[in-house]
């Protein structure tokens, strides 16, 4: 059986006969010319459009199609000047115009046929009733003329709202505010409270030092902050409602909340690796180099008087 595959004197010949032709093009403007280029560059179109239809459905005829127009494209906008082969330059329009239909007019997510055509059909009988100037079907009368069980009819609406994507930046239709997102909608992930009993080995804040520690750094925080840090950590408030309270967007209290938390984790890893943490305190990183260890004579500053090298570099201002 012949081996399908181009044999390397044809991709030379192949090669050199594009080079001339693309000459010729861009110096006349012919389209025969043009024409002659797609022709003998099918074979490419195809094996792209081969490899395209083992994740979609289209038929295979149909993203052939589409990437002639694609071939197309890329042989008006190729330099000659650039000594570029045709096949590398072109296979990325190729590719490109069939990812493009597939993402525009194609569904993403695998779901049943039948009842997309049955909404389709459904659309469909709807707009010819409404350019007629009939009054509108109910939900039993439509699913009778479409010959199908209300319920059925009822799949065929949930699949289609299921099928519909939005971005988590796009504005809410429903919000209560203007500019709204669904991001900023999405509720405070819970997290586990850190003075559980079941969490007392993980906890930060549960021995009686290591809590008042906290309660004097916290004091010692602009009360926008201290506010920010309480509603998140204690109340699990979500993001919008932060926002709302500090005056600002929800993204900006997020990343606010962030910048505040790495100033806090700064300063108490240079506690712990100067020792003046309470012995109790969890070290998350269990090997210090002997470089970063305070030495152990001389007396300790306060915690409340060290202040971490990275707080002067920080947006929050504590």
């Amino acid at each position: 059986m012949p081996d399908p595959r181009p044999q390397p004197h044809q991709d030379q010949d192949l090669h050199s006969r594009n080079a001339e032709l693309l000459q010729r093009f861009h110096s006349s403007g012919d389209h025969r010319l043009r024409n002659r280029l797609v022709e003998l560059n099918l074979p490419l179109v195809r094996q792209v459009a081969v490899r395209q239809s083992g994740s979609t459905r289209v038929p295979l005829d149909d993203l052939v199609q589409l990437g002639c127009l694609g071939l197309i494209r890329a042989i008006e906008a190729f330099d000659p000047s650039r000594h570029t082969a045709l096949s590398s330059f072109a296979v990325l329009y190729i590719r490109g115009e069939m990812q493009h239909h597939l993402r525009d007019h194609e569904q993403p997510l695998r779901c049943s046929r039948q009842l997309r055509e049955l909404h389709r059909r459904g659309q469909a009988l709807l707009q010819q009733r409404q350019h007629r100037q009939l009054p509108a079907l109910g939900e039993e009368e439509l699913a009778a003329a479409l010959g199908c069980s209300p319920q059925r009819w009822r799949e065929a609406l949930e699949l289609h709202q299921a099928l519909r994507l939005r971005s988590l930046d796009a504005p809410a239709s429903d919000g209560e505010e203007r500019g709204d997102t669904l991001l900023e909608r999405l509720p405070a992930r819970e997290l586990p409270d850190p003075c559980r009993a079941d969490h007392e080995g993980d906890s930060l804040c549960c021995e009686g030092e290591n809590q008042r520690w906290l309660k004097r750094r916290l004091e010692r925080l602009d009360p926008s902050l201290r506010q920010l840090m309480l509603e998140r950590v204690l109340h699990g408030a979500s993001w919008r409602r932060l926002g709302v309270d500090q005056g600002l967007p929800a993204r900006a209290s997020q990343r606010r909340f962030d910048a505040l938390v790495l100033l806090l984790r700064e300063e108490i890893q240079q506690l712990v690796l100067a020792r003046q943490a309470p012995p109790v305190w969890p070290v998350r990183s269990p090997v210090v180099a002997p470089a970063l260890r305070a030495p152990a004579a001389g007396p300790a500053p306060s915690p409340a008087g060290r202040r971490s090298r990275s707080a002067d570099r920080s947006p929050v201002h504590c």
